[in-house]
């Protein structure tokens, strides 16, 4: 399958700025290549092919150009490049083609397929450090966006006693539901396409971009139980006020940051 990408050059000094634009900009991908001299060619993608809000997002500053590429090959060409992803003090991801670790780590087995979620991204391994530090064991754990299902089932090898996987891409909850089945004699994974109504969770997880963040606020902060926990990544460090703003009732706690990334903790009254 072929798709469209956006092709940008940058100096070297400029490549973070101009990823950062990008990412805002609605990029569900970008990779960093290097070019010829002292530049950087950023190589990024949309979820539906749409190309000119990236080339909006970095005209007149830096050149860009978009460019046919082959989907297929390129969704698959990370894994020869995978390895294993240390979170917070006790969890590792690690896709299933790698040997176990040799130490005490949690191990969290995972395959994204081509859904989102091996745990090498910042704003995923931001929110496994977060999830590390909040479960202490028989939570109740909803994961909002699931993707693979790599918060959810690392919230599960922590101790909580349940967890369930929302997303609206098919791919995502196949990939979930293969990766349970790679964790065997964890605590139960629930699957669907939309949180269930009425339910009240001591820790809900979601790591998307601000628009998505912002859009299903409601829904999220409904879910949190009174004292509950939500843990919100996929937002840049500048991106913060209106991601606080978009929950008002619930109070930020806590946060951890990485590579211009952002992770909140906020907690429910």
């Amino acid at each position: 399958m072929t798709a469209l990408v956006v092709a940008v050059t940058a100096p070297a000094a400029e490549a973070e700025l101009a990823a950062d634009a990008l990412w805002a900009a609605g990029a569900v991908a970008v990779e960093e290549r290097a070019g010829p001299g002292a530049v950087t060619v950023l190589v990024a993608a949309t979820a539906d092919g749409a190309v000119e809000p990236l080339l909006a997002a970095v005209a007149g500053r830096w050149p860009a150009e978009a460019a046919p590429v082959d989907l297929d090959a390129a969704l698959d060409a990370w894994r020869d490049h995978a390895r294993p992803v240390d979170a917070g003090a006790r969890l590792r991801v690690r896709p299933p083609w790698l040997p176990a670790g040799a130490d005490d780590r949690v191990e969290v087995v995972i395959d994204p397929g081509r859904a989102f979620g091996s745990g090498a991204h910042a704003s995923t391994r931001l929110a496994l450090a977060a999830l590390d530090g909040l479960v202490t064991g028989g939570e109740a754990v909803l994961d909002v966006g699931c993707g693979s299902g790599v918060l959810a089932l690392a919230a599960l090898a922590l101790g909580a006693a349940e967890a369930t996987g929302v997303d609206v891409d098919p791919a995502a909850l196949a990939a979930a539901a293969a990766n349970a089945g790679r964790n065997p004699g964890l605590g139960p994974l629930a699957l669907g396409e939309a949180v269930p109504p009425d339910r009240r969770y001591d820790l809900v997880l979601a790591n998307m971009l601000l628009p998505d963040l912002v859009a299903l606020a409601p829904g999220i902060a409904a879910a949190v139980r009174p004292g509950g926990v939500a843990v919100l990544s996929g937002v840049l460090l500048g991106q913060r006020p209106g991601l606080v703003a978009a929950y008002p009732g619930l109070a930020p706690e806590s946060e951890r940051a990485d590579d211009g990334w952002l992770a909140l903790t906020l907690r429910a009254p």
